[in-house]
């Protein structure tokens, strides 16, 4: 059982440290968030018999680190009210700061060199046939790392239902 942990723990922690590092926008605070996540996971031992154990803990990360940013936001707003009696207004669309977090994890998720090429292209604006030449790479090769780069995000969106985000930034 403590293998079994473990494996999840070392699986799951880096994407889920991108993940809420882009939500909080502070690494060493998401660190601790993922960290007290799988504390407090391990100790009601609710991470055994899940079936998608990364979907589950994906969530709780979200949660937890909404509540940190609602008590930061709570604590901003108490004090804004005191300074200048200012209360702000809250909405509950999706918003960009949201899923950028989100795409991060799921591209954490993918292996070392497709991940390379994805954020070339993606990130750097790089095309094909120059991320074929800075990797010395063909084109096509890129063109397959690619294709089953989009691929395994869509199965990883599928599966935790945020299929909408790749259609909004992948396109």
């Amino acid at each position: 059982m403590t293998q079994f942990l473990n494996d999840i723990f070392h699986k799951n922690y880096g994407a889920l440290c991108n993940y809420a590092t882009g939500m909080i926008k502070d690494s060493h605070t998401a660190e601790d968030l993922v960290q007290s996540v799988f504390i407090q996971l391990w100790e009601n031992g609710k991470l055994i018999d899940l079936e998608n154990p990364s979907a589950y803990l994906l969530k709780c990360v979200r949660y937890k680190c909404i509540d940190f940013l609602r008590s930061k936001k709570r604590k901003k707003e108490i004090y804004l009210e005191n300074q200048f009696d200012i209360k702000s207004k809250e909405t509950s669309a999706l918003k960009e700061e949201e899923i950028v977090p989100m795409l991060n994890y799921f591209v954490a998720k993918l292996p070392p060199k497709m991940k390379q090429v994805f954020l070339m292209s993606r990130e750097q604006g790089m095309t094909y046939k120059e991320i074929a030449e800075a990797l010395n790479l063909s084109p096509k090769t890129i063109e397959n790392q690619m294709g089953s780069a989009l691929k395994k995000l869509k199965i990883l969106l599928q599966e935790h239902q945020y299929l909408p985000v790749l259609v909004i930034f992948l396109q």
